[in-house]
């Protein structure tokens, strides 16, 4: 092989090292608390927290117990693959355990805080 041929090899080599170096940096594992009200039943939070198992780049997912019809969920992701606002829409689409047809699970916005 001449050192003609062997440059566009070498810049192939290099290019995909810079792309997957520039991925890495652009994902990191990130922890969202969100609180999700209109539960009401101890298999609502099983139910969202399989639905958030089964989607891309959410690694662990946990739960409070029920406080009146509300529940906290402490969910860790990739940045790369998922968005808080996605995590979100996934539990709003979730269906309810009792009937499936349903949507009923109500993320809470977090209120700003006074200073």
């Amino acid at each position: 092989m001449n050192k003609s041929s062997i440059f566009p090899i070498a810049l192939f080599f290099i290019s995909l090292f810079s792309i997957a170096a520039r991925a890495q940096q652009t994902d990191s594992l990130r922890t969202a608390i969100i609180t999700v009200a209109n539960l009401h039943c101890n298999n609502d939070m099983p139910t969202i927290k399989k639905q958030l198992l089964n989607q891309d780049g959410i690694d662990e997912v946990s739960f409070t117990e029920i406080h009146g019809d509300r529940s906290a969920f402490t969910i860790f992701y990739h940045t790369a693959a998922t968005s808080e606002q996605q995590i979100k829409a996934a539990i709003e689409a979730t269906p309810g355990c009792d009937d499936p047809a349903s949507r009923p699970y109500k993320v809470k916005q977090a209120k700003p805080s006074k200073k």
